[in-house]
């Protein structure tokens, strides 16, 4: 598989800040024209993809409007190509998560997302499995756990694929920015109460992402019990 590079991490890094500070919009243009005239090049739409996810997370409101179907389009035709490029399945997938599961607006779209979702993150494990394991694959395991519990809220299922991801070597995830993402699965996890292995999915949070600050105050409150 293709590993997540110090690259995406700077890039990711960068759309972030201007994400935040509200000046993220001539960044994703630039990468878009610049995607439009290398369609040829399966690549070069990963950083337009990368900077639209950083606008999505970035916590603003003034980006609530943007095109999650232009996010899963941009990566999806990567995937075609480089079916291996780990952190393009790993944001797909966490892209289509952020759509709300409780409405009762575009109820078909959204479980036809989030089927899509399922499937695509069997893949990734998958993939990863026929590969040297990497700290960031348990990401994966996560995601499939997430789906599981908001779906058919299987407490097996969840469970073995909490200990499937805790039973690999687990060290400190060295993308900080990235990581904010990376652990968006665990930190949604660990947030239900009623979830079956959340002990041990909080120590392995703990242990991938420990200079994540969500990640610290969770950790934290719940020592604190």
């Amino acid at each position: 598989m293709l590993p997540v590079t110090r690259a995406d991490e700077e890039l990711f890094s960068t759309a972030l800040m201007a994400a935040r500070l509200g000046r993220a919009r001539p960044i994703v243009a630039q990468l878009r024209k610049r995607y439009e005239k290398e369609w040829d090049d399966p690549l070069s739409g990963f950083p337009y993809a990368l900077s639209m996810v950083a606008m999505l997370v970035s916590g603003r409101d003034d980006h609530h409007e943007f095109d999650y179907t232009e996010v899963v389009e941009t990566l999806s035709d990567l995937l075609y190509q480089e079916p291996g490029h780990w952190l393009a399945r790993f944001l797909r997938i966490h892209t289509r998560t952020l759509l709300p599961v409780e409405t009762d607006e575009h109820k078909v779209y959204i479980a036809a997302e989030r089927t899509r979702a399922a499937a695509d993150v069997a893949e990734l494990i998958s993939r990863q499995a026929e590969t040297a394991w990497q700290p960031w694959f348990a990401c994966a395991y996560l995601l499939a756990a997430r789906l599981e519990w908001e779906g058919d809220r299987d407490e097996a299922t969840a469970a073995g694929l909490i200990e499937a991801a805790a039973a690999q070597p687990a060290s400190p995830i060295g993308f900080h920015s990235l990581g904010g993402v990376m652990c968006a699965p665990f930190v949604w996890y660990y947030g239900e109460p009623d979830a079956p292995a959340r002990e041990t999915l909080g120590r392995l949070m703990g242990t991938l992402f420990p200079d994540q600050p969500t990640v610290r105050r969770l950790r934290s409150a719940g020592a604190a019990r």
